[in-house]
C-alpha cells in the first residue's frame, strides 16, 4: 500500500484540500492527467530503481499538459539526491526527508502565491538556481492525525495481495549507525513512534472497518522500544483484535526482550519477524558498525523458535574488499539458522553501494562512479547478481547455496523429500557439482525475476 502518500494525504486539512492518491501499479496515466485538472500541485514519492522510470514518464506528461502546475517530488531517492533530481526540468520542488509538515506548508504557499524560501525541508528552483531551505527537524508523529485509509482502495489492495493484509507504519526513523545504510543520513539517527494507546485506537477502528486478518508493520525497526512493543501487544489483546502481525527486529533487540514479552507478542498475534544478520563474520559486522553479535543473532532465533515465531533472515555478501572467508562464514551462519526450523526463511543479497553512508563515501574516495542523473539511477537494481567485489567462483557458490537451502529445509513439499536430502548434503559440504536436480527444478518452476 502507498503508505508514504497516505501519510502526506492524512496530514492535510480536509476542509481545505481534496486529496487524490493514485498508484502507478493500479491506476493508469489517463487517470493521473484527469485528476491534475484544476489541481494545486502534482506530487510523486519515488524510490530508487525502476520506479523512477514511471515517475519520470508520468511527471513529463503532466508537465507537458499542465505547464504551470507545480510538480513536487519526495521520498527516498529525491531526499538523497535533491540537486540531481531538480536538474530534471519538469520537477519544480523537492521535499526532503519527513514530508508531512513541509508539504502542507508548501501547498499553503502555492495557494497564496507566497515564496517557498521560509519553508523548512525544501529544495526548489528560482531564477535558474537551486535553492535549499533549512532542514526540517524530525517531528514526533504522535502530533500527526490518524492515517485516513479512505484515501486508498484498501479492498483492491487486499485482492492484489490475495489476502486481507493491512500495511501500516507505526514509527519513523532509525537510531542505529550501520555504514551500508542510508537511514542515518535520512533521519539523523532519530526515531519516533506512535504510543500504544494510539496504536490500539487506530488498529481497533481499522480492524472493525476492514476486517483484515494480518498487519504488516513496515517500520524500519518496529522493536526499538520494548515498553512500546509491550504496550501495543497488550492493546491488541485487551481489545480482542483478531489478526496476526509482522515486524522488523534487530538481533540485539531480540536478546533484550525477555521470555514474557516474547510470549505476550505471540499471544497478540506476532507470526513473523525480519532480522538483518547482514554478515556471518563478527569482524565484518564490526567493520560495518552493525552493533550486533553473532551470538545475539542465534539468541534471537532461539527465542523465536521457542515461541513458534517465524523469522526471515537477511544476509548481504560482497562488501567492498570483503575477504573470501567472511563470505564463507556468512553462508555457514545462514545454513545453521536454516537448520533450526523449516519455517525460518533466508534472503541473500549482493551488496550494492548506495550514497548516504560511510561505505559509499569511502568508495567515492577510491574513485567509484555512481550512476549520474535520474535516468541512470532508474536502472539501479537492488537484487541483481552483478557485484565487482565478489569472485565468480564465490558468486556461483552463493547462488547454489541460495537455491539449495530453499529446498533442503522446506518441509512443505513432501514429494521433494529425496531432493531435499540431496540439497542438505550439498549445503553442508558446499558440493554443487553436476546440479541436475537444480536444472530440473528450475525447469518445472522458473525462478522469479525480481527488481
Amino acid at each position: 500500500m502507498p503508505l508514504a502518500m497516505l501519510a502526506l494525504g492524512s496530514y492535510l486539512d480536509r476542509q481545505k484540500y481534496e486529496v487524490k492518491i493514485l498508484d502507478g501499479r493500479i491506476d493508469d496515466e489517463a487517470s493521473v492527467l484527469k485528476e491534475c485538472e484544476n489541481a494545486i500541485c502534482f506530487g510523486v514519492t519515488v524510490l530508487t530503481g525502476a520506479p523512477i522510470h514511471d515517475a519520470l514518464r508520468t511527471t513529463r506528461k503532466v508537465k507537458g499538459k499542465f505547464p504551470k502546475l507545480v510538480t513536487v517530488w519526495g521520498g527516498w531517492h529525491p531526499s538523497l539526491f535533491p540537486e540531481q533530481t531538480l536538474r530534471e526540468n519538469t520537477i519544480d520542488v523537492m521535499v526532503n526527508g519527513q514530508g508531512e509538515v513541509p508539504f502542507a506548508l508548501l501547498l499553503e504557499a502555492i495557494s497564496s502565491g507566497e515564496s517557498f524560501a521560509e519553508i523548512k525541508g525544501l529544495y526548489f528552483k528560482q531564477d535558474g538556481q537551486i535553492i535549499r531551505t533549512m532542514p526540517q527537524p524530525l517531528v514526533d508523529i504522535n502530533l500527526f492525525p490518524r492515517f485516513n485509509y479512505d484515501l486508498i482502495p484498501v479492498e483492491r489492495f487486499f485482492k492484489l495481495k490475495n489476502r486481507k493484509q493491512l500495511d501500516h507504519i507505526s514509527s519513523q526513523g532509525c537510531r542505529f549507525r550501520c555504514t551500508f545504510c542510508a537511514d542515518p543520513l535520512m533521519y539523523k539517527r532519530g526515531w519516533t513512534g506512535f504510543s500504544p494507546q494510539r496504536m490500539g485506537d487506530e488498529l481497533e477502528e481499522l480492524w472493525k472497518k476492514y476486517q483484515f486478518t494480518d498487519v504488516n508493520f513496515q517500520d524500519e525497526t518496529f522493536f526499538t522500544n520494548r515498553d512500546r512493543v509491550e504496550g501495543i501487544a497488550t492493546q491488541i489483546l485487551e481489545r480482542n483484535l483478531k489478526f496476526t502481525w509482522f515486524g522488523t527486529m534487530r538481533a540485539d533487540q531480540g536478546t533484550r526482550m525477555n521470555e514474557d514479552l516474547f510470549k505476550l507478542c505471540k499471544r497478540s498475534g506476532l507470526r513473523k519477524v525480519m532480522i538483518g544478520v547482514e554478515a556471518g563474520s563478527q569482524e565484518t559486522l564490526d567493520w560495518m558498525k552493525k552493533d550486533i553479535t553473532i551470538d545475539q543473532v542465534f539468541g534471537s532465533a532461539a527465542q523465536c523458535l521457542h515461541n513458534n515465531i517465524n523469522v526471515l533472515f537477511n544476509i548481504i555478501v560482497g562488501f567492498p574488499h570483503e575477504p573470501p572467508d567472511s563470505i564463507s562464514e556468512s553462508l555457514r551462519v545462514a545454513r545453521e539458522l536454516r537448520k533450526m526450523s523449516p519455517l525460518f526463511e533466508l534472503a541473500i543479497f549482493y551488496f550494492k553501494p548506495y550514497p548516504g553512508n560511510h561505505i559509499a563515501d569511502q568508495l567515492l574516495r577510491e574513485g567509484y562512479r555512481f550512476p549520474q542523473g535520474l535516468e541512470q539511477w532508474a536502472d539501479f537494481d537492488y537484487v541483481g547478481s552483478k557485484n565487482e567485489w565478489i569472485s565468480k567462483k564465490q558468486m556461483n557458490q552463493v547462488e547454489s547455496f541460495r537455491f539449495y537451502q530453499r529446498i533442503g529445509w522446506n518441509d512443505t513439499m513432501p514429494l521433494l523429500s529425496p531432493i531435499r536430502k540431496i540439497a542438505r548434503w550439498r549445503c553442508q559440504r558446499h558440493n554443487y557439482h553436476l546440479p541436475l536436480e537444480k536444472h530440473i527444478y528450475e525447469w518445472i518452476r522458473p525462478p522469479e525475476n525480481l527488481s
